[in-house]
């Protein structure tokens, strides 16, 4: 199986992982679905068991059950270690390739949306979240544009949406309810919303929709050099946003996949058409801008008609969670999930601080460990002792960088602790680093 699309189906799993849970009507639900995924663990572990029973017959059973138990089972799967059975290794190992196998066509097609009828705006954006983990935040207080009465506070909005792309979906919900898109928030796998401003155009209609991504031209300037009769060029900007529930962290722009008409079918030329250049996505934004830069045409062309092109987009796929007991003891301890590598290396004590030395290692990087490594700083890590309190970290030193590695050293403050008997370290981190390219065409872009 392509290495590339394996990793592909962890970001559908995050997907799933990032859903946002609906509430329980009573305490009775949250009994019952802790009472199902306690059947589901204990109904996993049963067949792993059963991948080592004496009977070959038995442990094929065992293994076809477990692939048909779906991806949800993939973080009940025990980690492999030296005393892992040569037999279960190798038949965990198929599981695992079977269910993210099973699961790649979904981490690569956009979420869907079904909703038709009359409803407030805020029952619209609740439901799209209910059914693709996007969620939405309303930025319009913080502008000072909320108001009393709930026809506008809440629009009603009237739609018919069946199974639509997300951004479709939003675009459709947007427009209804006079809203935009603010792109400057500060939310985490979240998009927030606005009030349109006045003249702002209505979004749907404008934007290229691939896959997860939207594409839609924003701003365009051309340049007379008046020096140098020559020297003419235009600049146009491309927004491009990406739906909340995936983390890009760079966006590359293959120039010599990029093409352009005019209205009369002729060639548009580039200022420069090599090389990738590189848009990296800082914090938490939803989106970011790129520019393409054109050699102007002659005053006679009106329009760009077409911009043909392929995006390249590096993205963080779905969170695992390593856990390492007994700190004091661990020497060179390792666990591999899904295409990740976690070793700690030692937990040694440096003064009145405690260093855990450890290393993340990844199959396929995609180059996201060379020139965009800062996102793995933000990796979740602490300690928890012996009656499960937390420990933050106190701060991280970086003492490997490679194509596909990283070393790092976390510094923990345990008090008056003698040692780091009964700790337990703790480290999350994106399982895989994948690359989707996004191919898309932009039409009718007039010119100044």
């Amino acid at each position: 199986m392509n290495a590339a699309l394996v990793l592909l189906s962890l970001l559908a799993i995050g997907q799933a992982e990032n859903s946002p849970a609906k509430k329980p009507a009573a305490p009775v639900d949250v009994a019952a679905a802790e009472t199902n995924n306690e059947e589901l663990a204990g109904k996993v572990r049963a067949l792993v068991k059963q991948l080592d029973a004496n009977q070959s017959a038995q442990r094929d059973t065992a293994e076809k059950e477990l692939v048909g138990l779906g991806s949800d089972v993939l973080p009940l799967l025990p980690v492999v270690n030296n005393r892992t059975p040569a037999e279960v290794r190798n038949r965990l190992a198929r599981v695992r390739a079977a269910l993210l196998k099973i699961a790649v066509e979904a981490a690569t097609k956009p979420a869907t949306v079904t909703l038709s009828g009359e409803m407030p705006a805020s029952d619209a954006f609740k439901k799209i979240t209910e059914q693709t983990g996007n969620k939405f935040i309303d930025y319009r207080a913080r502008f000072n544009q909320d108001e009393e009465d709930p026809k506008l506070s809440d629009p009603k909005i009237t739609v018919n949406l069946d199974k639509v792309t997300f951004w479709e979906a939003v675009d459709t919900v947007l427009d209804a309810a006079e809203f935009s898109l603010y792109d400057y928030d500060d939310e985490s796998e979240a998009l927030a919303y606005t009030a349109r401003e006045e003249g702002a155009i209505k979004r749907k209609g404008h934007a290229f929709y691939g896959g997860l991504f939207r594409l839609e031209p924003s701003r365009i300037e051309a340049v007379r050099n008046l020096k140098n009769t020559s020297s003419r060029s235009l600049r146009l900007t491309v927004d491009v946003a990406w739906e909340p529930r995936v983390r890009p962290i760079v966006l590359q722009q293959p120039l010599a996949d990029v093409e352009a008409k005019d209205e009369s079918g002729n060639s548009l030329t580039f200022d420069g058409t090599q090389g990738e250049p590189e848009v990296p996505v800082e914090g938490t934004n939803a989106g970011v801008e790129i520019d393409f830069s054109l050699n102007a045409p002659e005053r006679s062309v009106k329009k760009i008609a077409s911009l043909k092109g392929k995006l390249l987009a590096t993205v963080l796929g779905r969170v695992e969670t390593f856990e390492f007991p007994d700190l004091d003891k661990i020497k060179q301890a390792e666990q591999e999930r899904g295409g990740v590598t976690v070793a700690v290396d030692e937990c040694r004590k440096n003064g009145e601080i405690y260093d855990v030395i450890m290393r993340v290692r990844f199959d396929k990087a995609a180059n996201a460990l060379e020139s965009h490594r800062g996102w793995i700083f933000n990796n979740e890590c602490y300690l928890l002792d012996a009656k499960g309190n937390r420990i933050e970290q106190a701060g991280i030193e970086a003492e490997l960088q490679d194509v596909n590695e990283v070393g790092l050293a976390y510094k923990f403050d345990l008090g008056d602790a003698k040692s780091a008997a009964g700790y337990k370290f703790v480290y999350k981190t994106p399982a895989a680093i994948i690359r989707i390219p996004v191919e898309f065409e932009l039409t009718d872009i007039d010119l100044p």
